[in-house]
């Protein structure tokens, strides 16, 4: 059960849901975010836990580096803009892949990648410049 990015996810070429994006919005407003700088109680998790975020051109691929099973998985993969407006988000299954691929709206000047694992919670990375 895949569902991603608001314009087509180059994985699946499927569209958000308004439901997923309430559920990345409900978790984000209910977690601590976890970084690779402020990693909390987790630290030593950040390398399986920061979303990774390459750019080319006008399209972001997040890749999260962790394993996916049956019982330990990345649940979610989300992007948000400078405006902090989410421009792609998947909900994942342990038997997908920890990958989002999102095609930025034009006048996107910044990203920030954004994933929940369901044992480690919430982490984010750095913001990067994306213009």
């Amino acid at each position: 059960l895949r569902q991603s990015a608001t314009q087509l996810d180059s994985n699946m070429g499927a569209l958000l849901s308004k439901d997923v994006k309430s559920e990345v919005t409900a978790l984000e407003s209910k977690a601590t975010i976890l970084t690779a700088d402020k990693p909390g109680d987790m630290a030593g998790k950040e390398g399986k836990h920061v979303p990774k975020v390459e750019l080319r051109q006008s399209v972001a691929k997040v890749t999260v580096p962790h394993g996916m099973a049956a019982d330990h998985w990345i649940q979610y993969i989300w992007l948000k803009d400078q405006a902090g407006t989410i421009v792609g988000a998947a909900k994942l299954a342990h038997t997908d892949q920890p990958t989002l691929s999102v095609t930025l709206p034009s006048g996107t000047t910044s990203i920030t990648a954004f994933e929940s694992c369901n044992l480690h919670g919430v982490w984010a990375s750095a913001s990067i410049k994306a213009d």
